[in-house]
């Protein structure tokens, strides 16, 4: 049981892991909730020195600090049948480099669902309708836990979790025990979606958002 927070899709915005940094003491466990890749106007470079920092503040912290994979992720270490909205071929080539063989494990490694206190962590959300299996064909679909969205034609299973994936205004309960907290995302012009908001849980229970100084 702990203190716990839970942080939103990034983009490459690495000035939200710095502001992370500072307050990780404060906690038992940081999560992030994946797609820390292709933001509109960043170079790839700006991706691979996403995953780097991210890599290296989870070695320096070990035990601390959980990531699962987005489809923003996943998508660069995984042959997947389609592409998708902001994949770049060059950020394949760099997280393909030998130089980068490390970096590329660790990411294929990330999971998909981190359990923390009984509250399930993931991208996009467990759907009831989603087949559990994690590999390419059963993740690479609207009912997966990195591709998910609230609305249509999902449900979502019956337990306390966590997610990003769609940009949201704010850290927000769409159902009992269910919250979305992509508050990072911002439009192809720049602005922001959301407010920023990031959040906290305290022994699986108590759900607040707040703000990272």
């Amino acid at each position: 049981m702990g203190k716990i927070l839970a942080i939103g899709d990034i983009h490459t915005k690495i000035w939200i892991i710095e502001k992370v940094s500072k307050v990780i003491n404060d906690y038992d466990k940081v999560i992030f909730c994946g797609d820390y890749a292709d933001d509109f106007s960043a170079s790839p470079q700006y991706t691979l020195n996403t995953w780097n920092t991210l890599k290296d503040l989870q070695t320096k912290n070990q035990g601390k600090v959980e990531l699962v994979t987005g489809n923003h992720d996943y998508i660069y270490v995984n042959d997947t049948p389609s592409l998708q909205s902001g994949y770049n071929p060059m950020t394949q080539v760099l997280i393909d480099a030998p130089e980068n063989k490390n970096l590329k494990v660790w990411l294929t490694d990330l999971p998909v669902i981190v359990e923390i206190d009984g509250v399930a962590y993931s991208h996009a959300g467990i759907a009831n309708e989603w087949s559990g299996v994690e590999d390419v064909g059963g993740l690479w679909n609207d009912m997966s836990p990195i591709w998910a969205r609230p609305g249509g034609s999902i449900t979502y299973k019956d337990t306390p979790q966590v997610f990003g994936h769609t940009p949201s205004e704010t850290c927000y309960e769409i159902e009992h025990g269910v919250w979305c907290i992509d508050t990072f995302s911002t439009m192809p012009d720049g602005s922001t979606f959301g407010d920023g908001s990031v959040l906290q849980v305290i022994d699986g229970e108590k759900f607040s958002k707040l703000y990272l100084e």
